[in-house]
């Protein structure tokens, strides 16, 4: 299939048993680039999990893999064996990049560490996405998602800041329903890893990309880690930042979500509030004293939000000038028509015809724009596609593999 995209003709090889590593190769097959994911003959663990068309279990319509594994081809290979081993290092000789997700402990006893392969192709970039990094004293250590989250400093700085929990019962880590670590971590990896081409361009060689989920989930925290490293770390009660108001309301169905801490907000909200009278007090003269009073202030607001919808309160405050907008439920934000209008959504057909949706891509291209060059692939559907297109490999010696 004719492939256009930004990183058209550039080779991605991807060996990953988490989130991470197959998010940040389906991000630059996204951009254009081939991407071969290598399975165990059982297939990735992620076949088996759902959600699933019509909840029946199917390896091959997963709706996680589904997405994570679009725009790319699959090969199976039992890289244990000797056959199997030769096959994929064959392939890693051949390709531009070399996206890894798994322990560290596991790359380094499978031996692909770049300084490892980089005699067989000089120009390699590896991208190792691990739980804590292949360096330091936890590089060893076994990592999950929920362990990721928690090691970064994410799961107690929401809703408190780190080192500032006061009351675990009512202040417990909270983990996302989503894989925010895996995604987070396959986003840094994949600009690093175009960052490392790019340096490839210049300097000629390849290099080792070394990506911490731990610290790809403390990136995205500057607030908080500030505090803590200012040693001013203090309890804050849910949904307080700060300013207010910035958070989310109650209203007539469901929740809004209100950012109104600048003056000209706050005087534009009151206006459409009706100026009640407590508006003008002293404890909420300004965005501090509303935070410092919001206890007092935010029964005071639900009197108004409760008589609206989260749609009617958005447009009233936007053509104020307000940012606001209605907590859409995820099947909210997939019918809403101003995200069919973009074409995010990407309309797929399941077993038996059954029809569901999943994203597409966030980022849109003027020249090169983004298109769902194939969905994902059946396991070991490329198997001996893949070893003749890159490696030229005889029928014997695709016997010889065990591919399948």
């Amino acid at each position: 299939m004719l492939r256009e995209g930004a990183l058209s003709g550039l080779k991605v090889l991807e060996l990953t048993d988490q989130v991470a590593g197959s998010f940040c190769a389906r991000l630059l097959g996204d951009a254009g680039a081939d991407v071969v994911k290598v399975e165990p003959p059982e297939g990735d663990r992620y076949r088996r999990n759902g959600p699933y068309p019509g909840g029946v279990p199917d390896p091959d319509w997963s709706g996680l893999f589904l997405y994570l594994n679009s725009n790319k081809r699959a090969v199976s290979l039992d890289i244990g064996s000797t056959g199997g081993r030769a096959a994929f290092l064959d392939l890693a000789a051949a390709t531009d990049f070399l996206v890894l997700g798994q322990n560290s402990s596991e790359i380094e006893r499978l031996g692909l560490r770049r300084e490892q392969l980089s005699h067989n192709n000089p120009g390699l970039i590896v991208i190792a996405i691990t739980p804590f990094g292949l360096r330091g004293p936890n590089s060893s250590y076994l990592g999950d998602e929920l362990i990721a989250i928690s090691a970064g400093g994410m799961a107690y700085a929401t809703p408190g800041i780190p080192d500032g929990v006061r009351d675990p019962a009512s202040e417990p880590p909270l983990r996302s329903n989503t894989h925010m670590a895996g995604y987070l971590a396959g986003v840094q990896a994949a600009v690093a890893g175009v960052a490392a081409l790019l340096s490839r361009t210049i300097q000629g060689a390849g290099c080792e990309i070394d990506l911490s989920m731990q610290e790809a989930v403390a990136a995205v925290m500057p607030f908080e880690l500030a505090h803590a490293s200012y040693h001013e770390a203090k309890g804050r009660k849910p949904g307080v930042f700060g300013l207010m108001p910035n958070a989310y309301l109650p209203c007539k169905d469901g929740y809004v979500v209100v950012m109104a801490v600048m003056e000209a907000h706050w005087r534009n909200l009151m206006d459409l509030a009706g100026n009640p009278d407590w508006a003008g007090l002293e404890v909420f003269s300004s965005g501090v004293e509303r935070a410092r009073n919001w206890d007092a202030l935010e029964p005071l607001l639900l009197g108004w939000t409760m008589d609206h919808t989260g749609a009617e309160i958005a447009q009233l405050a936007q053509d104020r000038g307000i940012p606001c907008f209605p907590a859409y439920t995820v099947g909210q934000m997939v019918d809403s028509a101003h995200v069919t209008e973009r074409g995010f959504m990407v309309d797929m057909e399941g077993p038996g015809g059954r029809k569901f949706k999943l994203p597409g891509y966030p980022v849109r291209l003027e020249r090169t724009p983004w298109r769902l060059f194939r969905p994902a692939p059946k396991l070991g559907e490329h198997t001996f596609e893949v070893l003749g297109e890159w490696l030229g490999y005889s029928a014997d010696q695709l016997s010889s593999v065990g591919a399948r």
